[in-house]
């Protein structure tokens, strides 16, 4: 009997990796290639990004009050829960305030990276995440990284360079509507934002007491709300006022902020049951479904340095995470985006 039950456990065990290692891999790729083709599709009234990442925010609330409702059994225990966490303890709620207008900025950038970058460029820029989370972990947390996690940041910046360098290149025939550079510098400011936010999360939060990864995204929207309202209003007035929000919005549209919202929630649950191995194949995996993705539904064609970036970028996630860090459950499982 002991053996079947443990036969059946690691059967269910072994499930569960496969299934969290097929959605992570799903959710990079496709999230990827929904907000590049969002962005690069050609439509009379293009949608506003600002909004986008407003409705996003308002629809991850939506969520893990959904969520919470579910672990509570109901609606009264979760407004209890809420004002327990939320607003009767104002100091923890206000510890998440400068990371949740920081991962707002960061989703503003993103969409912008994704207007002037193909899906497989896109996708292995940023992966600087992981050299910015690197640097601001030796710096505010006096993190000492092994020689081989220095030569792997190395790699990763080199990689990232080849393929902004091929792009650069490629420029003189690319569609006039792109702008590379402008693509690039979003996602390198994006990921520095990521990297920073990631990291002074888990300094403040030390000591904290242990909350739910629902109620920490509840305490989030209080700031990411209102500031992502702010930001849309104050970048897009002269639509909004004549238009409103929802400008420009369809079925793809609300399908990518679906997808923005649910997997920026679920993988911070996945991750936490999935190893460094698992993480590695779904983002290299997730890289190499995004450039055929791209090559059938944009017209890109992989030039050599693009592939030598790719191969480099994808050798450096596995050397990097050989020797992992202990700081990087916190800071991932915490961040609303990406995969990123």
């Amino acid at each position: 009997m002991v053996e079947i039950r443990r036969e059946t456990s690691a059967r269910s065990a072994n499930s569960l990796r496969v299934g969290i290692l097929v959605w992570l891999t799903l959710q990079n790729s496709v999230h990827t290639l929904l907000l590049r083709y969002s962005r690069a599709r050609h439509v009379e009234r293009m949608f506003l990004s600002s909004s986008a990442v407003f409705f996003t925010e308002l629809m991850k609330l939506l969520t893990c009050i959904l969520a919470i409702i579910y672990e509570q059994r109901g609606v009264a225990q979760m407004a209890s829960e809420v004002a327990q966490h939320v607003f009767a303890n104002p100091w923890d709620t206000m510890k998440v305030c400068l990371p949740a207008m920081i991962y707002t900025l960061q989703n503003n950038l993103f969409y912008l990276a994704a207007s002037h970058l193909e899906a497989a460029t896109f996708m292995i820029a940023s992966q600087l995440k992981i050299f910015t989370t690197a640097i601001f972990s030796v710096i505010m947390l006096r993190k000492a990284l092994s020689r081989k996690q220095w030569l792997a940041l190395a790699t990763l910046f080199i990689g990232v360079s080849i393929v902004q360098l091929q792009h650069t290149v490629d420029t003189t025939i690319a569609d006039t509507h792109q702008r590379p550079l402008i693509g690039f510098t979003a996602v390198l400011v994006a990921s520095s934002l990521s990297g920073f936010a990631g990291i002074y999360f888990e300094k403040i939060l030390k000591g904290s007491a242990p909350v739910s990864l629902w109620m920490r995204n509840v305490q989030m929207a209080m700031f990411a709300i209102p500031s992502s309202l702010i930001a849309s209003l104050v970048q897009d007035w002269e639509v909004i006022s004549e238009e409103g929000l929802l400008y420009g919005f369809d079925a793809i549209v609300w399908v990518t902020v679906f997808w923005y919202c649910i997997g920026g929630l679920t993988v911070g649950v996945c991750i936490k049951y999935a190893d460094n191995i698992a993480k590695n194949f779904s983002t290299s995996v997730a890289i190499i479904l995004s450039t055929i993705g791209s090559v059938y539904i944009f017209g890109f064609v992989p030039t050599r340095l693009f592939v030598l970036g790719a191969v480099l970028v994808i050798s450096s996630i596995f050397l990097y995470s050989s020797n992992p860090p202990t700081y990087a459950t916190l800071s991932v499982s915490t961040s609303e985006q990406p995969s990123h």
